[in-house]
């Protein structure tokens, strides 16, 4: 199909190839091409050059360009070569919300994250005085892996007639349109109808004179919260709710019905029409008191469960909203009964007691005299122990009979000079044999007091060790182990190799540089600072954009490479290292001037490669191809680098 003197296989620009025109209106044409060089699909938005929306066109390029965010599909390009004026955007790999509408309306939960997503977007934009313009469900896209992107940002708006008026809403200028689309872009996923300002393929709302139905009115069930939010936005008179006027304000009002992301975030676009695993309570959903609350002319279906049909007289020949009831949702499931239910409680069953536990066998409080006496107490008279201090006073066999007198005194004084028999060994006057070897017992204390020492003192030498093993770059190889310890040992120590300088590697970049102010931290010495890659969507090769992003280290003169650590800011990362020639001594422009001398799948946060052939290097690169999981895609950081000889 052919477009003008433009058609599918046209090269544009000598990169752009043309393959399949997605929609033409009025002169414009929107295309999926391919661009050759990186061997991506791109979207172009196109015009004749004579054409009088060219100019606005390339205008609307340059303040899309401003605003920066990860909702966005950025402009890559945009020029006019007189033949033709066109700009080119990301392309997006998933399903608009006209399309999904479809099949059928989004849970209550998945339409509030949705809306949020999409107003964090036009709050950015907003922010930086950049509004969408014309903001529909052909321009909300959920990708396959479940994130929210916008397609046509002020693009699209530039080559339709932008809506100035409203029989509703008056003069209208692009931000406050962009707020009533927000309002019918929930709206739209809660009902499967359209009551926003920018024309979209979605059936119209129903609606009662010039004001559109409440969203409860059109089908049963939506929640309270959200109904409320559709009234605030889209009902500018009449609502007794406070208006919500900037995009802002209904991107919190969302967040606070959603209370989280994660909680109702899909995990891919498959799940978009599945019911969120963890049910969002909407706050201010259950029963409450009506009396108060101020009639209104349009009624009210919140009860009514016919309302799922609207009614002839308001909205004749109207048929029921798509999508499945409302009643399959988790909002409107039975309650299992329990004690948060009105259902009757159920007696609970019998359970028989455990049994009881057995009685444990009698102990007497002292043992039997032969287990405390031991044998032949009685005929050693001479060993004596002073119940009063607790401590052995008596002697071994064959010292003097002072000691032996003395001890016998005190029993006598003690006890009235009672006897006691056998059974009574405690208050008689023979006492049992001391242990074996005992005589010295405080010298077992002044061992253990030694060994303790001893491990202390060996714990802080480690640790002065491994401290000392950091600030230059490695760990004692006998102590951690593991794959980050550098290789085998020889028999010449290695030494720590000076780096010059750093700069950023991208040559496959549009820019060609990824933070190169950042840089520097990968050398400074402190792990606390790092550089870091842009966020990388969909997938962790860097988006399937480039084949990869680095650092390029200058040794300020050829050296001998035998060992390179690396410490990561994230994990895992998958990174190659190369190295130019013997004698380059400009920096290299690709890594086809470069030789690969180590590789690493999978690194952990701290990994030590050798090499093996040891080249002599002034430049040596460390290439990441791919990121470790990242706040919303993919990204890469490296804290530290040490090269070793």
């Amino acid at each position: 199909m052919t477009t003008g003197s433009h058609g599918a296989g046209t090269l544009l620009a000598g990169r752009y190839r043309f393959e399949d025109l997605l929609t033409e209106h009025d002169g414009a044409h929107f295309w999926r091409a391919t661009d050759t060089v990186l061997a991506r699909s791109v979207a172009i938005h196109a015009v004749p050059s004579d054409d009088p929306r060219a100019g606005s066109l390339m205008e609307a390029a340059r303040l899309s360009a401003t605003v920066n965010d990860s909702h966005l599909l950025r402009v890559l390009d945009a020029d006019d070569d007189g033949e033709l004026a066109w700009v080119v955007n990301e392309w997006g790999e998933g399903l608009s919300l006209d399309l999904m509408l479809q099949r059928g309306t989004l849970a209550p939960e998945r339409a509030a994250w949705l809306t949020r997503e999409v107003a964090e977007a036009v709050a950015a934009g907003h922010r930086q005085g950049v509004a969408h313009g014309r903001l529909n469900p052909e321009a909300v896209l959920v990708t396959h892996v479940g994130s929210v992107k916008l397609i046509g940002y002020v693009v699209d708006a530039s080559l339709h007639p932008p809506v100035t008026a409203d029989p509703l809403y008056g003069a209208l200028d692009e931000r406050r349109a962009d707020v009533i689309d927000l309002g019918g872009i929930l709206y739209a996923s809660l009902t499967g109808r359209w009551p926003g300002v920018a024309p979209s393929s979605v059936p119209a709302a129903p609606r009662d004179a010039h004001r559109p139905l409440r969203p409860r009115q059109v089908r049963a069930g939506v929640p309270r919260v959200l109904d409320a939010i559709c009234d605030q936005v889209l009902q500018p008179e009449g609502s007794h709710h406070v208006h919500l006027t900037t995009a802002h304000e209904v991107a919190a009002a969302l967040a606070d019905f959603t209370g989280g992301v994660g909680a109702v975030e899909p995990v891919a676009l498959a799940a978009m029409h599945d019911e969120p695993t963890v049910a969002v309570p909407p706050p201010g959903d259950a029963p409450e008191d009506r009396s108060s609350e101020p009639e209104t002319d349009r009624g009210d279906a919140e009860y009514d469960p016919e309302a799922t049909q609207l009614s002839a007289a308001v909205a004749p020949g109207a048929s029921a909203p798509p999508g499945p009831a409302m009643e399959q949702t988790a909002l409107h499931r039975e309650p299992l009964e329990g004690p948060d239910t009105l259902s009757p409680l159920q007696a609970p069953d019998v359970v028989p007691p455990p049994p009881p536990f057995e009685d444990s066998p009698e102990r007497p409080l002292f043992a039997t005299t032969e287990r405390r006496v031991p044998a032949g107490a009685a005929s050693e008279p001479t060993q004596r122990w002073d119940d009063t201090a607790g401590s052995r006073t008596g002697s071994h066999p064959g010292h003097t009979g002072a000691h032996t007198g003395h001890h016998t005194g005190h029993h006598t004084g003690t006890h009235g000079g009672s006897t006691a028999g056998p059974e009574s060994w405690l208050f008689s006057d023979t006492d049992p044999a001391p242990a074996p070897g005992n005589g010295h017992e405080g010298r077992g204390w002044l061992r253990t007091a030694v060994v303790i020492g001893v491990v202390l003192v060996t714990l802080v030498a480690m640790a002065v060790a491994f401290t000392l093993g950091r600030q230059d770059g490695s760990v004692l190889s006998g102590i951690t182990g593991g794959d980050d310890d550098p290789t085998q040992a020889s028999e010449t120590p290695s030494q720590r190799v000076r780096i010059a300088s750093v700069e950023d590697f991208d040559p496959e970049g549009d820019p060609a540089d990824e933070n190169p102010e950042e840089a520097p931290n990968a050398v400074d010495g402190d792990p606390a600072t790092s550089w870091s890659t842009v966020t990388y969507r969909n997938r962790p090769d860097l988006g399937g954009l480039k084949a990869g992003v680095g650092l390029m280290l200058d040794l300020g003169e050829d050296r001998e490479v035998g060992s390179i650590t690396v410490r990561f800011g994230a994990s895992p990362t998958s990174f190659e290292v190369y190295a130019a020639p013997r004698g380059v001594t400009e920096f290299p422009s690709a890594v086809s001037q470069l030789e690969k001398v180590a590789a690493r799948a999978d690194a952990p946060a701290r990994t030590t490669l050798g090499m093996e052939t040891k080249p002599t290097t002034r430049y040596l690169l460390v290439w990441l191809t791919e990121l470790p999981p990242a706040d919303g895609g993919y990204q890469g950081k490296i804290a530290e680098i040490a090269v070793r000889s």
